[in-house]
């Protein structure tokens, strides 16, 4: 009875989770729309909703429920929680002040890169790269640039739990061959990613590392193919994100 019960309790988190995974993605809705998304009793939804609005994980207006601040205030403390994602704001910034690319910084969580802080200047920003965000490590540049940094038993179980889909048809999904392009990264000392997750999108990434040898993140600049063609254009790009990512690591020994 006690197993029952506690797979009970555990199926109505995960249907919460679901609920505002659902608001966020459709930025707010009805009772009735997340109950036919859902395929669930409009009463088991209005309860579920009850409970996160009386905890602020969402709010109400009639009948439209949105997000509420009480997410916000646990994702402000998981932004800044190490002082190496604060850091990376500064540095973030002026990665796009020096090359002109966004240009962000992405840590791994649970396998995935997460973004962290991003900057665009005065262009529009993408949504994939908004803060919170999460993407494959596997085919994007900063997750290349963190792979190539953890010992290979880290890097087999990420690829375990999450496999190696294909995105592109320039995405890697072969073991060995990821292997290979890693060894690569590691001996360039930093990791391309050539419309790997998203078509006619490359990437430059490198990792950052404490005095510990402990990865924090990556930094990495994004564009259009264009952007990165030329004579040394790559090379010239990769050893500016290079030196953006000493500096940051020097200053964060220091701190």
């Amino acid at each position: 009875m006690a197993r029952q019960g506690k797979s009970k309790k555990l199926q109505t988190t995960a249907t919460s989770i679901e609920i505002l995974k659902f608001l966020e993605e459709v930025n707010g809705a009805r009772v009735s729309e997340i109950a036919d998304n859902m395929e669930m009793p409009k009463s088991t939804v209005h309860g579920h909703l009850s409970t996160l609005k009386a905890e602020q994980f969402v709010t109400q207006k009639a009948d439209f429920y949105d997000l509420g601040p009480e997410l916000l205030r646990l994702g402000y403390q998981v932004w800044t929680r190490e002082k190496g994602y604060v850091l990376a704001r500064e540095f973030t910034e002026r990665l796009f002040d020096v090359v002109g690319l966004r240009s962000v910084f992405a840590a791994e969580m649970s396998g995935k890169a997460v973004f962290i802080q991003t900057a665009s200047g005065k262009k529009t920003g993408w949504m994939h790269e908004r803060p919170g965000n999460r993407l494959s490590l596997h085919n994007t540049a900063v997750g290349k640039a963190i792979l190539a940094k953890m010992p290979r038993t880290r890097v087999e179980q990420i690829i375990d739990k999450w496999g190696l889909p294909k995105e592109t048809e320039n995405t890697i999904t072969d073991k060995e061959a990821l292997y290979a392009e890693l060894e690569a990264v590691r001996k360039q000392g930093y990791a391309v990613n050539h419309a790997e997750n998203f078509k006619e999108l490359h990437g430059i990434g490198v990792a950052a590392t404490e005095k510990t040898g402990n990865v924090v993140g990556a930094f990495s600049v994004t564009g259009p193919e264009h952007s990165f063609s030329g004579p040394d254009t790559e090379a010239s790009i990769a050893d500016a994100v290079i030196e953006i990512v000493d500096e940051y690591e020097l200053e964060l020994a220091l701190a």
